[in-house]
């Protein structure tokens, strides 16, 4: 019985050693322009950015109704999405959306305003997205 679970704990091991890694999947962001040095609130942006859509907070995993452009705010931060390719309707996941959203960050800095394109989140293509006080 033992060998048996000794057996079975080695196979398991290997199998998850000899498995192919996970990794996250990293959004492709183009034309980030940093539009200010100042930092915006945390808090803030945390609520805007689940504000889009009319809102993709909770279990909502994607942008309701397809709008042709959209804006999350709170208080005086602002995200502004619109498609690369006008009159597109704007379909983008929420995990496509925080990762762009960390792809930007990682480029300009933690809440630090930004333009940028990014990849997919739309029916047919790109959408441009504006991070800004207001």
């Amino acid at each position: 019985m033992q060998f048996a679970t000794i057996l079975y704990t080695l196979s398991m091991f290997l199998l998850c050693a000899l498995a192919a890694p996970l990794n996250a999947r990293q959004e492709t962001v183009s034309n980030v322009q940093c539009t200010s040095k100042t930092p915006l609130d945390f808090h803030t942006s945390n609520v805007a950015l689940l504000q889009i859509c009319g809102g993709i907070a909770g279990t909502i995993q994607k942008c309701q109704g397809r709008p042709t452009s959209t804006v999350g705010q709170s208080g005086n931060v602002r995200f502004t999405i619109n498609p690369v390719i006008p009159g597109d309707q704007i379909n983008i996941s929420k995990g496509r959306w925080e990762q762009g959203i960390k792809a930007a960050f990682a480029v300009c800095g933690q809440n630090i305003p930004f333009t940028a394109t990014f990849t997919g989140g739309a029916v047919k293509g790109d959408v441009n997205v504006v991070y800004e006080s207001v």
